[in-house]
């Protein structure tokens, strides 16, 4: 069997074989690159509310377990304490309740996983054990195989010899120009 035809029988199922993950990275990378623009893992949600507290109440924790039961919100109580300006400021599972005694009125902070984005990031950043960083650099060599056995499988003026040889060479002249510049 001819080098070539190995190699494009080779390419064409190794890259059926990566479609998926390869789909998965690109999404998550997109949403990584944007990570200072929008949290890509949690949503923070911000709820305003008014209880019945009032200066005179006696808070304690079965009430505030109560006030929290009826937001419409599944969060998890922790504890709870006032603070130096005499707020009751309660603790949650993924975030924080703020309440004015004065005025009865709070304000609920939490986060909230983005749903698929969440775990596609974790798969892309590979912090989900060590399995799943061989899987990975698994995909990266197939990646890496892909790239390369693409340069040699056209012949003629669209191949590596002429048409493909200079987008190669941009290809490679983009990320260290920014490398050069940014870094």
């Amino acid at each position: 069997m001819k080098i070539r035809r190995l190699l494009r029988i080779l390419h064409r199922d190794l890259g059926y074989f990566i479609v998926g993950m390869t789909i998965v990275y690109a999404l998550s990378g997109i949403f990584l690159n944007h990570r200072h623009d929008f949290n890509p893992d949690y949503k923070i949600y911000f709820v305003d509310f008014k209880t019945e507290i009032g200066p005179d109440t006696d808070v304690d924790e079965k009430m505030l377990r109560n006030i929290l039961s009826e937001l419409d919100h599944d969060v998890v109580f922790k504890k709870h304490y006032i603070t130096n300006q005499g707020n009751i400021k309660v603790f949650i599972e993924n975030g924080e309740v703020v309440i004015n005694p004065e005025t009865g009125e709070g304000t609920m902070n939490y986060l909230q996983r983005r749903p698929i984005i969440f775990e596609m990031n974790k798969l892309h950043k590979a912090t989900i054990g060590s399995l799943w960083k061989w899987v990975s650099d698994a995909m990266a060599v197939i990646l890496i195989f892909v790239a390369v056995s693409g340069l040699f499988l056209l012949k003629g003026k669209r191949g590596l010899g002429r048409w493909g040889w200079w987008w190669t060479i941009a290809g490679i002249i983009v990320p260290l120009f920014f490398a050069i510049m940014y870094i």
